[in-house]
């Protein structure tokens, strides 16, 4: 997971293992999912902070599967090497790991969070609003853009896991990787929440201090399951490419965009 070569001003993969919020992240000059949104449309003014992580993890989806198509035209799937399963043979092993995804703790908590946040968020914003609490509003737009991204990862992570078992028991398997964005994403999201549940605040009748609960048994649940996540190098994030000076960059740049929030 090295960076790309010189001829290239990105960083393989960054994108696979970062939480989605170009507005904050110190590796926007080596990503192209931001190169992508930079050039596009502007991300969406209304709907909130969810919105326009959607919007980022959408721009990242495509890039994927472009990426993807580009690597399966040189791959000997096309050349007859090697026997593929049927359709049938993939259809039903797609459905017994859909199957397995529906049931899966881990998966169905990490929904219920995101589901949970977004809605005491929507009916706690105008509060907040009205009494000008930056610091409780900063909070809220750290809750919002992230509850998404935690449900994703560890979706993603429990979804590799199922796919290759034994693959965890190496380090830079990509479960470990998606496990190891939410684990960070939910060590910051319980910070906020305790901002809001502080003295002298208390909002949401107790709701942030449920959060907390949450948030700490999926932790525990990720940690027991991928016990390896924190030893997952992130490429660019834990490999010495970062630099704070681009997030500014990153901030100046969709903040002056007809239409940006």
């Amino acid at each position: 997971m090295a960076s790309e070569s010189c001829s290239s001003p990105f960083i393989s993969d960054v994108h696979f293992y970062c939480d989605h919020r170009c507005w904050r992240c110190p590796l926007t000059n080596r990503c192209q999912v931001f190169a992508r949104i930079a050039q596009g449309p502007p991300l969406p003014a209304k709907g909130g902070p969810a919105v326009r992580v959607a919007t980022i993890v959408l721009e990242s989806a495509r890039l994927t599967v472009e990426q993807t198509g580009a690597l399966l035209h040189t791959s000997p799937i096309h050349t007859g090497e090697i026997d593929l399963p049927s359709d049938a043979e993939l259809d039903a092993a797609e459905k017994r790991r859909d199957a397995q995804l529906d049931q899966d703790l881990l998966v169905m908590r990490g929904k219920e969070y995101a589901n949970g946040t977004l809605q005491v968020l929507r009916a706690l914003r105008p509060r907040l609003t009205r009494i000008k609490d930056a610091e409780a509003i900063d909070a809220c737009d750290r809750l919002e853009e992230s509850c998404l991204t935690v449900a994703s990862k560890v979706f993603r992570a429990v979804s590799s896991h199922l796919s290759d078992p034994a693959g965890t028991n190496e380090a830079q398997a990509d479960a470990n990787g998606s496990a190891k964005v939410a684990l960070l994403l939910i060590d910051e999201s319980r910070r906020a929440w305790r901002l809001l549940a502080s003295p002298g605040r208390s909002f949401g009748n107790g709701a942030p201090r449920r959060f907390v609960v949450v948030l700490e048994t999926l932790e525990a649940g990720l940690l027991e399951r991928f016990p390896n996540a924190f030893s997952f190098v992130r490429p660019g994030f834990d490999t010495g490419d970062a630099d704070p000076a681009t997030t500014q960059m990153a901030r100046a740049l969709l903040a002056t965009r007809p239409g940006s929030a």
